[in-house]
């Protein structure tokens, strides 16, 4: 798509981490909102907190426990080049350790804010400077037993963990690309043709499979563009002369009354279609040699439906085919089959999925209500047509996905171990 947001994760300076029972919040610079135990980070001159040293030699000084329950920090990098903090619980062995936060790039001398509701135990800062070996602190006591809502413990996953499915969804995205070069195809002799109805049902099947791969926030660049593009704000697709792909094409099969035959109207999306058929031959041997960095699955997961609610239930994505719900039930199935790819790593680590699960079955089980067969194939309610009880209903279902998605985003990015 032409739209396009700058992604959450790359190029940020610091991310702090905190996992509460239901869902990640994932900060990035300043953030509010410490009343749900969610992370919070400021770099104000007066930050909040009990005041805890981040240091080679220092850290974790500062804390000396408390009682179990709420606890906010002020944690101060005191070295000379960047700092990241993790706080653990303090096991016999250091390979059984949980960590309950995770702040990430504090800079030299720089001060943060983060928050997090812990359980009586024994815990310890960590601190992980750039280029410079782990330094554990002291264990500390946090008095009482366990309390409401505590945060649950997040799990640390390095790069070399999420090469294995990184490489399975790289896979499982060819396959798909291999998939709908056989369907734009199928497409394109429709439209030489002259089979209208054909033609239409081929392109749908044919979007749907694109919508899975998930292409969210530019994954595949001008070659993504180049296949399903948006037409600029207040442009038409059909007029737009620019504009190649799915978007062209279903401006062209689903024209204005009396252009002409259904004949007539199929094949004048030839020359559309014939250039689909060679940008998706280009996505396929692009899938061939898969350079996806390991934290982008994670993160993908999220975007597809962060997509799905920043751009197609906007109304931005409506055309005249009026399909814009299969795009969202594809999106489901995209975002499912990144999470399917790390869920025998998740779920060998103790992360519990069935949040996600239900999330997206709920959302899955609203979307199909809103297609029905004839005999011409699959047929979507639009968007526009929608009761607003039917809008409150996917959207909620939507909120409810992202919610805790962001908090697989969140986990699967690599951190160090030592």
């Amino acid at each position: 798509m032409r739209a396009r947001a700058a992604r959450s994760r790359p190029g940020l300076p610091r991310t702090v981490i905190v996992l509460s029972a239901s869902a990640a919040a994932l900060c990035l610079g300043a953030c509010g909102g410490p009343d749900d135990a969610a992370a919070v980070a400021t770099s104000a001159p007066a930050v909040a907190g009990t005041p805890v040293a981040a240091g080679p030699d220092n850290c974790g000084e500062g804390w000396t426990g408390g009682a179990a329950g709420d606890q906010t920090f002020a944690i101060t990098n005191t070295a000379t080049t960047s700092m990241a903090v993790y706080l653990q619980d303090a096991p016999a062995g250091d390979a059984d350790a949980r960590t309950y936060l995770v702040v990430d790039a504090i800079g030299a001398g720089a001060t943060t804010s983060a928050s997090v509701r812990l359980n009586g135990g024994a815990y310890r800062f960590v601190c992980l400077q750039v280029d410079e070996d782990m330094v554990a602190g002291k264990p500390v006591t946090v008095t009482g037993g366990k309390v409401a809502a505590a945060t649950p413990s997040i799990v640390l996953l390095s790069q070399q963990d999420l090469i294995p499915p990184t490489q399975a969804y790289s896979a499982w995205a060819l396959g798909r690309a291999r998939t709908l070069a056989q369907q734009v195809a199928a497409l394109d002799a429709d439209a030489a043709a002259g089979d209208l109805a054909a033609a239409r049902r081929d392109w749908l099947t044919a979007h749907t499979t694109y919508g899975t791969l998930g292409a969210a926030y530019g994954a595949f660049g001008d070659l993504g563009d180049a296949i399903d593009a948006l037409p600029p704000r207040g442009a038409s697709a059909a007029q737009d002369e620019d504009l190649t792909g799915f978007r062209k094409i279903e401006a062209l099969l689903w024209p204005e009354p009396g252009v002409g035959s259904g004949t007539d109207v199929a094949r004048a999306a030839r020359p559309a279609t014939r250039q689909l058929v060679a940008d998706v031959a280009s996505l396929v041997t692009l899938l061939q040699d898969p350079r996806m960095d390991p934290l982008e699955l994670g993160l993908r997961a999220h975007e597809i439906l962060e997509d799905v609610q920043r751009i197609t239930l906007s109304g931005r994505a409506d055309g005249p085919s009026g399909t814009t719900l299969a795009e969202v039930a594809a999106a489901v199935d995209g975002s499912r089959a990144a999470l399917e790819q790390l869920r025998p790593l998740l779920t060998a680590q103790g992360f519990d999925l069935a949040p996600d699960d239900d999330a997206l079955n709920g959302l899955a089980d609203t979307v199909t209500t809103f297609e029905h067969d004839d005999a011409d194939g699959p047929v979507w309610t639009s968007r526009a047509d929608l009761t607003p009880a039917q809008r409150e209903q996917l959207d909620a279902r939507l909120d409810a996905a992202l919610e805790p998605l962001a908090r697989v985003a969140a986990t699967t990015e690599p951190r160090r171990h030592s």
